[in-house]
C-alpha cells in the first residue's frame, strides 16, 4: 500500500511520486468526491495533474480495471452532484458513501484487489437431450436410407419380367427427332412430378407382339434415393391381359436417363417425335397408354 502521506516527506516531489507509483502499483484507488470530480474536469491543481497521469496511462495501455473508483459522496450519474470523473463513467465504482453497508463495500474492494470474486461462473450443465433429438433422427434416417439404397436396383428382364429403355440412348440413336428433356430437368425432379418412361414387358410369344410389349407409361415421382428416383406406375399396361409382371401402382425404380418426357407445371407434355424409330423397320408395339 503506497500513500503520499506515508511515503512523501517535506521537500520531496508529489508529482514524481504520482508518476512513479502509477506504473509500479497493481491497483490505484481513486477516492471520488464532488470536489475531486470538479477539479478533475477543470484539470485544477494536483487533482488535475493526477487525472492527466491516469488518462495517459489508460491511453498507453494500462488496464482500466487497475484503477478502482471509490465514491465517498455525491452521485454516480453525470450532473452537478456527480463525483465520478469522465474517464471512470460507465465502469464499476464501489459505493463508500454514508449509509451503505461499509463491511460489504470493503469486502467488495478486497475481493477485487486479491482477485477473489464473490460470484463464480458455474460449470455448464449437461447438454439437454432434446438438442440431440434432431441429430439422432437424422442419423437414423440416413441409416435407413442407406439400407434402402443397398437394396434398390433397376428392373431386369430375366428377374422381373420387364425393364426400362434408356431415353438418352434413344436420343443418341435418333438425335434429330427423338427429343428428351435436358439433363438439368431430368435430374431436378421433385415429389409429385409426372414423367414418361419406356417399358419393355415380357409377354407370351405371339405374332402381334413377339415376346416383348414395348410401352410408354407415366410414373408419379415419390422420392429420390441416391442416384435413383422412386415412383409409382400411373398407367395400366396395355398388355395386362398377357402378363402378370407389371401393374398400375407398382413401384418403379429409375434413373434420370430413363425419362423421355416430363409433365410441366402448366400440364403440357414435352412432345417426342420418334418417326425415325418407327421407320427403323423393327416391328414393336409402341402404343402410348397415357
Amino acid at each position: 500500500m503506497r500513500l503520499d502521506q506515508w511515503h512523501i516527506g517535506p521537500g520531496q516531489s508529489l508529482t514524481q511520486f504520482m508518476e512513479a507509483e502509477v506504473h509500479v502499483s497493481d491497483f490505484v484507488l481513486v477516492i471520488c468526491t464532488k470536489a475531486y470530480c470538479r477539479k478533475a474536469l477543470a484539470r485544477e491543481g494536483g487533482v488535475g495533474y493526477e487525472q492527466q497521469i491516469i488518462t495517459g496511462n489508460i491511453v498507453g495501455g494500462k488496464p482500466r480495471e487497475q484503477f478502482i473508483p471509490l465514491v465517498r459522496d455525491g452521485e454516480f450519474a453525470p450532473g452537478p452532484e456527480c463525483s465520478v470523473p469522465g474517464q471512470f463513467l460507465g465502469i464499476y465504482a464501489i459505493d463508500l458513501r454514508d449509509g451503505v453497508d461499509m463491511d460489504k463495500a470493503t469486502e467488495t474492494l478486497l475481493r477485487a484487489v486479491f482477485g477473489q470474486p464473490e460470484y463464480k461462473q458455474p460449470p455448464i450443465g449437461t447438454k439437454p437431450t432434446f438438442l440431440d433429438a434432431g441429430v439422432a433422427e437424422a442419423a437414423e434416417m440416413e441409416a435407413s436410407e442407406q439400407a434402402e439404397l443397398e437394396t434398390l436396383r433397376l428392373p431386369v428382364m430375366e428377374i422381373d419380367g420387364w425393364h426400362l429403355r434408356s431415353g438418352v440412348a434413344s436420343h443418341h440413336r435418333w438425335p434429330q427427332t427423338f427429343e428428351i428433356p435436358d439433363e438439368k430437368e431430368r435430374r431436378g425432379l421433385q415429389k409429385g412430378d409426372i414423367v414418361k418412361l419406356q417399358f419393355d414387358i415380357a409377354v407370351p410369344p405371339s405374332e402381334e407382339l413377339g415376346n416383348v410389349s414395348s410401352e410408354r407409361m407415366w410414373v408419379i415421382v415419390e422420392r429420390r434415393a441416391g442416384p435413383y428416383y422412386i415412383g409409382n406406375l400411373d398407367n395400366v399396361p396395355a398388355c395386362s391381359d398377357e402378363q402378370d409382371h407389371l401393374h398400375a401402382g407398382d413401384q418403379i425404380v429409375f434413373l434420370p436417363e430413363h425419362v423421355i418426357s416430363i409433365y410441366t407445371d402448366e400440364g403440357q407434355e414435352v412432345k417426342i417425335n420418334d418417326d425415325l424409330e418407327a421407320a427403323d423397320g423393327k416391328a414393336e408395339n409402341t402404343g402410348d397408354t397415357a
